[in-house]
């Protein structure tokens, strides 16, 4: 059931597929699929997400951010966060309450470029739907964010950190042999996110696959 208008300054706007935001949040989840046992996926719904506090927590970080950076220009990226709390996130946005400071990189708010990476994450990390116990259920509909982040300044690492590194404002794990096969990007600050974009989609598998875990 759509969502529909939120009170106080909070939307979601359920878009046609003939609007240009549907247009980009379809290309963009389909044209970055880079798992081979994924095999497409099918958008249900489209949602731009309307949110002016969590917006204007992200303008006045990313200004910080800018005069830490000496007035140069914050990078910025365009990314996916998959949650089965993706509706939660997109009302009241990122809480690192929730975060588990036994993860990768520690209690960040973890990020990826493949849409079919935060696919793994949409039941939870990994885990099966509740209505099928299927973890490459075709039938349930998954939600994943897109995500404006700001990165600033990137503390790049092939190794496993457990806090922000001093001087930095994030952290971007590049791919490695045995330790990860895509990137990730973290932050540790809740307010250098701002989720734009809330998709709903069910996916498609390649029969051959083994129904084991892909490492992410």
């Amino acid at each position: 059931m759509p969502p529909g208008r939120w009170s106080d300054g909070i939307e979601l706007e359920e878009l046609s597929p003939e609007r240009d935001g549907y247009q980009f949040a379809k290309e963009k989840v389909q044209s970055t699929i880079n798992h081979d046992e994924v095999e497409s996926f099918d958008i249900e719904s489209v949602y731009r997400i309307k949110n002016k506090y969590t917006w204007n927590r992200y303008r006045e970080r990313r200004e910080k951010m800018s005069q830490e950076l000496g007035g140069a220009w914050v990078k910025e990226m365009r990314l996916f966060h998959g949650s089965p709390h993706a509706k939660t996130i997109a009302n009241e946005g990122f809480d690192r309450g929730f975060a588990k400071k036994s993860g990768m990189f520690g209690d960040g708010v973890y990020f990826a470029e493949h849409s079919s990476k935060s696919n793994n994450y949409a039941f939870g990390a990994f885990k099966k739907c509740e209505k099928h116990d299927e973890l490459h259920c075709e039938i349930c509909i998954r939600r994943i964010l897109i995500c404006k982040v700001a990165l600033g300044r990137m503390y790049e690492t092939n190794r496993t950190v457990k806090y922000l590194p001093e001087g930095y404002h994030s952290v971007k794990a590049i791919p490695d042999t045995g330790f990860l096969l895509r990137p990730e990007y973290i932050i540790y600050n809740d307010d250098q996110v701002y989720p734009s974009y809330l998709v709903e989609y069910t996916a498609k598998y390649k029969k051959s696959t083994d129904q084991a875990c892909v490492i992410a």
